[in-house]
């Protein structure tokens, strides 16, 4: 099989010939520089042969001055085409990028006007999907599969935006900022997903971190009624181009309550099934026939902790437990950090590689 075929009949709930994987969503600096000393490669991905790339829209034109929004900013910090302020910490210095410190332009914000003249960027123009729609039909000519992401699809992106504590009071306020807000997010989005499917992307990949790992971040009833809709949406859009499409949904922690929700709404796979707050097994056992898992594999324990032995013993339960008839992609289930041995991910990727069915 090729890594394409592999990871559309693993996630479509057949068995294919080894489970498929990848590295999940990239590595420290510290790791990846030691990598490429050790090693003399310069992609992981490429180096242990993963089989699937990931595929992001092209840069935007625009130039966006977000000052009246976020004021005067400390030095290094980077805004994004978001109007998100980026600000370096002490986490930032050592090695832990995605702990950077925020500058939320909307946390000042009131009206529904407001929420309706914040510059958004043009993260569904054309233009950009340009560029995506070459690099996928490079990686099919190599036999690989593309997942296309909408980064921080709804809910992390209004967080960003307005700040997580003032969006949950919004939420609970019932207002009309947030129902502005959201609704001009997921029209992007919904264009956003409808541009990846034309591309050809093999998954489309949508995420919201909405867990703690001892549950959702607020409560059912909040999340049905201001998220999972517009998530809906945004599926659907992309399946009125092409129905087949795979839809991957990826939230840290423990989600266990709005799975049900998330396969009504038509998602394919859950990422990354977090094994110190979910259990792989018994998901596979109460929705297998209608869910996919990727991921599985801990990065707060197993992989940096654990020894060669610890991570070979975990794929293979892993495969037992949950490979079987399809359905397990496996990967880490975060950012690979500093404190993991290149010799765990070795292992990782020679016992997926030689564990079979």
């Amino acid at each position: 099989m090729t890594s394409r075929e592999r990871v559309l009949t693993a996630m479509r709930r057949q068995e294919p010939d080894r489970p498929p994987f990848d590295l999940s969503f990239g590595f420290s600096t510290a790791w990846l520089d030691a990598f490429r000393a050790r090693t003399g490669a310069e992609d992981p991905y490429d180096y242990f042969e993963a089989d699937t790339r990931m595929v992001w829209p092209g840069a935007t034109r625009l130039a966006t001055d977000f000052s009246r929004y976020l004021g005067p900013l400390p030095p290094g910090t980077v805004v994004d085409e978001w109007g998100l302020a980026h600000v370096p910490t002490s986490s930032t210095e050592s090695d832990h990028a995605h702990l950077e410190g925020y500058r939320h332009p909307m946390a000042r914000l009131s009206s529904d006007t407001d929420a309706a003249e914040y510059p958004l960027p043009d993260i569904d123009a054309d233009y950009r999907y340009e560029p995506v729609r070459a690099e996928i039909e490079a990686l099919h000519r190599r036999g690989l599969a593309a997942m296309a992401m909408l980064e921080c699809t709804i809910f992390e992106r209004a967080w960003y935006l307005r700040s997580m504590e003032r969006l949950l009071l919004d939420f609970t306020d019932g207002s009309a900022f947030a129902t502005t807000l959201l609704d001009r997010i997921t029209a992007r989005r919904m264009v956003q997903a409808q541009q990846y499917a034309r591309c050809g992307a093999d998954v489309i990949a949508y995420g919201d971190d909405v867990g703690t790992q001892r549950g959702l971040l607020m409560s059912v009833p909040m999340w049905r009624a201001w998220l999972k809709p517009r998530l809906a949406r945004t599926i659907a859009a992309a399946r009125e181009v092409r129905p087949d499409v795979l839809a991957f949904y990826h939230s840290d922690g423990d989600v266990a309550a709005i799975i049900p929700d998330l396969i009504e709404i038509g998602i394919d796979i859950l990422n990354p099934v977090q094994p110190e707050c979910m259990d792989p097994a018994a998901l596979k056992r109460a929705y297998g026939n209608r869910l996919s898992f990727w991921g599985t594999i801990g990065t707060q324990s197993t992989l940096p902790f654990g020894s060669p032995d610890d991570v070979r013993r975990e794929v293979r339960s892993r495969i037992e437990s949950v490979g079987a008839g399809g359905g397990l992609f496996l990967a880490p289930t975060h950012v690979i950090e500093p404190e993991v041995p290149l010799e765990n991910i070795v292992a990782f990727v020679e016992a997926v590689k030689g564990g079979g069915r």
